[in-house]
C-alpha cells in the first residue's frame, strides 16, 4: 500500500486579507508556550507551539487530550466544555494535591508576552495570575476576549469528547457559532439586529392589518348614526341655551337688588345722616359756653390743688423745723449732763492718781530692801566639743544621729561648703542649696531633717543690754551670747528658737523677776493716769457746743415763724378760689338744663342714623350674597356678556323664555339616549387609531429601511465567508478522495432561519 501523501498547504485566496503576522510569523494571541505541572498524566511539561499549524501525534494514553484540556482550562474555559469532568480538581494528577497550567500568548509586538497561570487543587479551587500577579478571573477573560479566543465555541475549539455535540448542532446554531468564531466581529451583531428587526416588521404588519380593519368598522358604525346624532345635538343646543339663560337670571336679580339699594336704602341713610349732623351741630353750639365755663372751673380746681400741695409742703417743713428744735433741746440737755459728768470724773481721777503714787513708792522701797545677787563660782572642766556631742548622742541612744554624723565626716570632700550638725541632736545645717539636696537624699534613711542657711537672709541680732534692775535680779547674760557656735548655726537657732529673747539666771532670778514685773505694771498705770485729758479743756469744748446749739435753736424758730405766715396766706388764697369755683358750678348747672333738650334730640337722630346704617349693612350683605350666588353660577366674560345682550332684560321675560326653550328640547324623544356619547367615543377612537396607524406605518418603513441597510452589509460579507469556508472544506475533502460542501441556507427576510449546511459524499 502506497504511503499517504503529505497534506498540501491550502492556497491563499488572493482576495482575502492577509493575516497580520509580525516578523516572528506569529499573530497576536497565538500560544507561544505551554507549561504544565501535576496536570492529568504530566508531572511537568513545557511545550512551545509553532506559529502555524501544530499537530500533536502519539499513541493512546500518551497525553494528547491532556494537552488540549490544559489549553482550554488555562484560557478560562469551564471543565464542562471538555466533556470529561465537572470540576477542576479532577484534572490534578493522581497522588498530588495541586497543579498549574501556564500559557504564554504573543502580545501586540514580538517582544510582548502575556503569561496566564491557573493554579488548581483537589478542593476545586482556582487561582489566577497574570504576568505573575494574582488577578480576578474577569481580568483574564477580558484579555482572552481581546484576541477573540472562544474555547466554549465548538467551531473554534472542538474537544474529542464533544465531537458528538458538534454533530448535533443545527444549521442555525452552526451559523451563529461560525459568525462568532471566524467571521467579522460585527457579523453576529448585525445578524441579531436583522432577526429583531424582522420580528418587529412581522408584528407591525399584523398590527397594521388589525388597525385598518377596526378603523373601517368604526367609520361604518358612525355613518349609520349621523342623523340621530344631529337631532341629539339640536336638543343639546336648546338645553345649553336654556342653561345659558339660567346663568343670566341671577345676574338680573342682582342688578334689580342693586338698583333698589342705591335708589332707596342708601338715600334714606344719607337723609338720616344729615339730620344727625344738624342735631349734633345745634347741641355743640349750645355746649360751647358751658365748655368755656368748665375749662375756667378746671383752672380754678388745678390752682386749688397746687395750693393744697403747697399747704401740705409748708406743714411738712414746719414739722421738720419743730423736730429739729426738739432735737437741739435734747442735745443741749445732753451737753449739760456731760459737763456734770466731767466734774465727777476729774474728782475720781485725782483720787486714783494719789493712790497709784502711794503704791509705786511702796514697791520701790521693797525693791531697794532686796539683797544684791552674787553669782556662784564653779570650776568646769572643758572637753572636746565633738567628744561631748558624741557622748550626749550615745547617752540618748540615738544611733541614727551617730551614723549620720559619721557619714557627714566621711563625705566632707563632696560638699561645696561646710556642714554643721547635728544641731539640738535632731538636724544638720548646710550653706549651699546643692549640698542641701544631696544630703536630703542621704538623710531620708536616717529620718533626720536638713536645713539650708542662706547668708544674705541672716537674722538681725539684738544688742545685749543688761539694766541695773536685771543685774540686781541676777541676770548675767542672754542665751545667744552664751552659746559658742558658728554664725550660721546661731542664726538658725535664733530664727527657730528665739534665743535672743532668752536670758540666763537662777531660780532666785526667776522669783525676783515677778516682783520687777509688778513694779513695771504700777509705773505704767501711773503714766496712763497722767496722760488723761484734764477737765478744763473738756469743759471748754462743751460750753462752745452749748453756744452753737442755742444759735441753731434761734434760727429754727425764725424759720418756723416764716412758715406759719406763708401757711396763712395759702389758706386765704385757697378760700378765694373755692368761692369762685362754687359760683361757676351754679352758672354751669343753669345752662346745662337748657342743653339737655338738644342732647336728647341729637341722641335720637344718632339712633335713627345707626338704624339706617344697620339696614344698609344688611342690604349690602344680601347684595353681596346675591353677587356671590351669581358668580358661582357664571362669571361674566366678554363672550358671555355678548350672549347676555341677546336675551330678555327683565326677570319675568327671561324666566318665560327659559321655560319655552326647555319645553321644546324635552319634546324630542330618542330610542337610544346614549347615541351621541357612543358616536363621540367612536370618533375619538377613530382619531386615536388613525394616529397610531400612521405611526406604525412610519415605524414599518423605518424598520424595512434599517433591514435593507444592515442586510446590505451582513449578507455579502457572510456569503463571502461561507464561500471561503466551502473552498477550504471542499479542497480538504478532495485530498481525502471524498466530496464535501458548505453552503449558506438563505430564507429571504426570515433571518432567524438562516443557517449553514454541511454536505459530505463518501461514494
Amino acid at each position: 500500500m502506497a504511503p499517504p501523501r503529505p497534506a498540501k498547504r491550502a492556497k491563499r485566496d488572493p482576495d482575502a486579507t492577509p493575516p497580520q503576522r509580525g516578523e516572528d510569523d506569529y499573530v497576536p494571541g497565538n500560544i507561544v508556550e505551554i507549561e504544565l505541572c501535576n496536570f492529568m498524566t504530566y508531572d511537568r511539561l513545557v511545550c512551545r507551539p509553532g506559529s502555524r499549524l501544530n499537530l500533536v501525534v502519539g499513541p493512546n494514553g500518551s497525553g494528547k487530550s491532556s494537552l488540549v484540556c490544559a489549553i482550554a482550562l488555562g484560557l478560562a474555559g469551564d471543565p464542562n466544555i471538555l466533556g470529561r469532568a465537572s470540576s477542576v480538581g479532577a484534572f490534578v494528577k493522581r497522588g498530588e494535591v495541586a497543579g498549574h497550567v501556564k500559557i504564554s500568548l504573543r502580545g501586540d509586538t514580538p517582544e510582548e508576552r502575556i503569561c496566564i497561570t491557573r493554579k488548581i487543587d483537589t478542593k476545586n479551587k482556582s487561582e489566577w495570575l497574570l504576568n505573575g500577579t494574582i488577578v480576578p478571573k474577569k481580568e483574564v477573560i477580558d484579555i482572552i476576549r481581546k484576541f477573540n479566543i472562544q474555547v466554549n465555541n465548538l467551531t473554534q475549539f472542538l474537544p474529542q469528547d464533544r465531537v458528538s455535540e458538534f454533530a448535533k448542532l443545527s444549521p442555525i446554531q452552526l451559523l451563529e457559532e461560525t459568525e462568532k468564531a471566524v467571521g467579522d466581529p460585527d457579523l453576529p451583531v448585525q445578524h441579531h439586529q436583522l432577526v429583531e428587526r424582522s420580528k418587529e416588521v412581522k408584528a407591525l404588519e399584523v398590527a397594521l392589518k388589525q388597525k385598518e380593519h377596526t378603523l373601517n368598522s368604526l367609520k361604518a358604525l358612525n355613518a349609520q348614526q349621523e342623523k340621530d346624532v344631529e337631532r341629539v345635538r339640536l336638543r343639546d343646543n336648546l338645553l345649553k341655551k336654556a342653561e345659558l339663560m339660567k346663568k343670566k337670571l341671577p345676574w338680573l336679580k342682582y342688578d334689580k337688588m342693586k338698583k333698589e339699594f342705591i335708589d332707596i336704602v342708601q338715600e334714606q341713610e344719607k337723609i338720616a345722616k344729615e339730620k344727625m349732623e344738624e342735631a349734633a351741630r345745634i347741641w355743640d353750639d349750645a355746649k360751647g359756653p358751658i365748655e368755656e365755663l368748665k375749662k375756667k372751673k378746671a383752672t380754678y380746681t388745678s390752682n386749688m390743688k397746687k395750693i393744697v400741695n403747697q399747704v401740705n409742703e409748708n406743714m411738712t417743713n414746719r414739722q421738720k423745723v419743730t423736730d429739729q428744735e426738739l432735737q437741739l433741746n435734747r442735745e443741749l440737755k445732753a451737753t449739760f449732763d456731760d459737763i456734770d459728768d466731767l466734774k465727777k470724773q476729774e474728782k475720781s481721777r485725782q483720787h486714783r492718781i494719789l493712790k497709784a503714787k502711794e503704791d509705786l513708792a511702796a514697791a520701790e522701797k521693797e525693791l531697794e530692801d532686796l539683797q544684791p545677787y552674787e553669782q556662784p563660782r564653779a570650776e568646769m572642766e572643758m572637753e572636746s566639743k565633738n567628744n561631748k556631742l558624741l557622748q550626749a548622742l550615745q547617752s540618748t541612744g540615738a544611733d541614727n544621729i551617730i551614723e549620720a554624723y559619721h557619714w557627714v565626716q566621711q563625705n566632707k570632700k563632696n560638699f561645696r561648703r561646710e556642714v554643721y550638725g547635728p544641731v539640738l541632736l535632731e538636724s544638720f545645717i548646710t550653706q549651699d542649696a546643692s549640698d542641701r539636696d544631696y544630703m536630703v537624699g542621704q538623710m531620708k534613711k536616717y529620718g533626720i531633717p536638713v536645713l539650708n542657711y542662706v547668708v544674705n537672709e541672716g537674722i538681725r541680732r539684738q544688742p545685749l543690754n543688761i539694766t541695773p534692775e536685771m543685774k540686781q535680779l541676777g541676770i548675767s547674760s542672754r542665751l545667744d551670747q552664751a552659746i559658742d557656735a558658728p554664725d550660721a548655726v546661731k542664726d538658725v537657732l535664733i530664727s527657730q528658737a528665739a534665743l535672743d529673747n532668752s536670758y540666763i539666771g537662777t531660780d532666785e532670778t526667776h522669783r525676783r523677776a515677778d516682783e520687777v514685773s509688778k513694779l513695771d505694771m504700777r509705773r505704767r498705770v501711773l503714766e496712763d493716769l497722767s496722760k488723761e485729758e484734764d477737765v478744763e479743756s473738756s469743759t471748754r469744748k462743751l460750753v462752745d457746743q452749748v453756744a452753737k446749739l442755742n444759735a441753731e435753736r434761734f434760727q429754727a424758730m425764725i424759720k418756723l415763724k416764716d412758715l406759719l405766715i406763708g401757711a396763712v396766706a395759702l389758706k386765704w388764697s385757697h378760700a378765694e378760689k373755692q368761692m369762685s369755683s362754687i359760683e361757676l358750678d351754679a352758672k354751669i348747672w343753669e345752662m346745662e338744663k337748657g342743653v339737655k333738650k338738644f342732647e336728647k334730640d341729637a341722641n335720637l337722630a344718632a339712633r335713627e342714623y345707626e338704624d339706617r346704617k344697620r339696614i344698609t349693612h344688611e342690604h349690602k350683605m344680601k347684595l353681596s350674597m346675591a353677587k356671590q350666588h351669581a358668580e358661582s353660577i357664571a362669571k361674566i366674560t366678554k363672550d358671555l356678556a355678548k350672549e347676555f345682550v341677546e336675551m330678555p332684560d327683565t326677570v319675568e321675560d327671561l324666566e318665560a323664555a327659559i321655560q319655552d326653550t326647555e319645553s321644546e328640547a324635552n319634546s324630542m324623544l330618542f330610542l337610544n339616549q346614549n347615541v351621541l356619547q357612543e358616536y363621540q367615543n367612536r370618533q375619538r377612537e377613530i382619531e386615536s387609531i388613525s394616529n397610531k396607524l400612521m405611526d406604525d406605518k412610519d415605524q414599518y418603513e423605518i424598520c424595512c429601511s434599517e433591514i435593507e441597510t444592515v442586510k446590505g452589509k451582513w449578507l455579502p460579507t457572510l456569503r463571502t465567508l461561507v464561500s471561503k469556508i466551502n473552498d477550504t472544506f471542499s479542497r480538504n475533502f478532495q485530498e481525502m478522495a471524498v466530496a464535501g460542501e458548505v453552503s449558506l441556507d438563505e430564507h429571504g427576510v426570515d433571518f432567524d432561519h438562516y443557517g449553514i449546511l454541511i454536505k459530505v459524499k463518501f461514494r
